[in-house]
């Protein structure tokens, strides 16, 4: 190998075993590198077929839709019943115990998926944020008086509902921000024109 330092060219031999170790290393790096990314994304195909799947089941389940339609009753009379109470055993016989109880145990399940990255949590909150975060938000005391005999019940769920509404929290202030940057752009152009 021939080295210039200052303009004065040096005469440099290399070791064989060293060039071989390089191409070694660096072939070896590079497919590492592919395995890894080939995972990554094998590893969101799959996240996402999962979510696609999940969507297409509750689409599909008649019991999901006629208990989600109940909660939705149950939700519309809210004032007229205890959603504590509800969660008693005493109560699970009750129509609308059983329907909400349908419905959150679906989406505990769910958000066990979301949790253990089995589901694309993106795909899903795009998805359904609003019906999730009112379910969360309407049966907080179902889930609170369900949690005082098993303090595991809807454990994911609840955490479910609260990554979602910190998300769509942040989004909405996002927006806000944006919107409020707008209005004082246009406030800054009129302000040197007289305003009569």
């Amino acid at each position: 190998m021939i080295i210039s330092i200052g303009g004065i060219f040096l005469i440099h031999r290399v070791d064989e075993k060293l060039i071989s170790a390089t191409a070694i290393l660096l072939s070896a790096t590079l497919a590492l590198s592919a395995a890894l990314l080939n995972l990554a994304y094998s590893r969101q195909t799959a996240r996402e077929a999962n979510s696609l799947e999940f969507q297409k089941r509750l689409q599909d389940n008649d019991e999901y839709i006629k208990h989600v339609r109940k909660v939705g009753e149950a939700i519309a009379k809210r004032n007229e019943l205890d959603f504590a109470e509800l969660a008693q055993p005493e109560q699970r016989n009750n129509k609308y115990t059983i329907s909400i109880r349908y419905v959150l145990n679906t989406w505990e399940q769910a958000s066990n998926a979301i949790r253990h990255d089995l589901y694309d949590e993106l795909y899903l909150y795009e998805a359904y944020k609003s019906m999730v975060v009112d379910f969360g938000l309407y049966f907080r005391e179902f889930i609170s008086s369900s949690q005082k005999r098993q303090v595991t019940f809807y454990e994911n769920f609840s955490w479910l509902v609260l990554k979602w509404v910190i998300r769509r929290d942040s989004i909405k202030e996002k927006n806000r921000k944006t919107e409020l940057k707008l209005i004082f752009k246009k406030l800054n152009r009129l302000a040197p024109k007289k305003i009569h």
